[in-house]
């Protein structure tokens, strides 16, 4: 065997971590949908109402740290953001917690570009996020609705390798309006 014939280890390496991030995010997934589908996680969350403000921003992310399996929330949290006495602090909150726990799909497509860029969603989230600037309009437009489709966006946004703080940034701005209308939304038919 020569030596060009010789796998690169920092090739076997890369696999490596690809494999254990994606089985990660997986297993991470699975997890938070297990503990979220229980009745005693379902009697924590509706508890967490008492407590709007790290309530809002844990249900936010618990929410959304899972990648494919849509946690329906949005309900919830108008009702806990309906309740805020400074009703834009606990936007803020949500906001954050839900750009948070969508890093796992952003790490999801990061690690394992290879696999999700040929899918049809990523395909079609990823031509829509053709320059920074497209990136940056979608996120905020896709994040800013509620949908059940940001997953693929997210993964779209890591196999593309789009800068993380620009998904950040997208991402957080399309959320806070989004929860802040919900907010302000609770408060009118309070």
């Amino acid at each position: 065997m020569t030596e060009a014939d010789e796998p690169d280890p920092h090739h076997r390496r890369r696999v490596l971590l690809t494999v254990l991030g994606v089985v990660g995010v997986l297993a991470l997934n699975l997890a938070a949908y297990l503990a979220l589908t229980q009745p005693a996680a379902q009697e924590a969350i509706e508890g967490l109402a008492r407590f709007i403000y790290p309530g809002a921003f844990l249900l936010a992310f618990l929410a959304n740290v899972t990648v494919l399996i849509p946690i329906p929330y949005n309900g919830v949290l108008l009702a806990v953001l309906g309740e805020a006495p400074l009703p834009w602090l606990a936007a803020a909150l949500a906001a954050l917690g839900s750009v948070l726990g969508e890093l796992t799909g952003y790490a999801a497509g990061r690690a394992g570009r290879v696999a999700t860029a040929a899918t049809r969603p990523v395909t079609w989230a990823s031509e829509r996020m053709g320059s920074t600037r497209r990136a940056f309009g979608f996120l905020f437009l896709v994040a800013a609705v509620p949908n059940p489709l940001f997953d693929m966006a997210g993964l779209a946004a890591g196999t593309l390798r789009i800068p993380l703080r620009v998904f950040l940034v997208a991402v957080f701005l399309g959320r806070l309006l989004r929860f802040l209308a919900f907010a302000y939304l609770g408060i009118a038919v309070g």
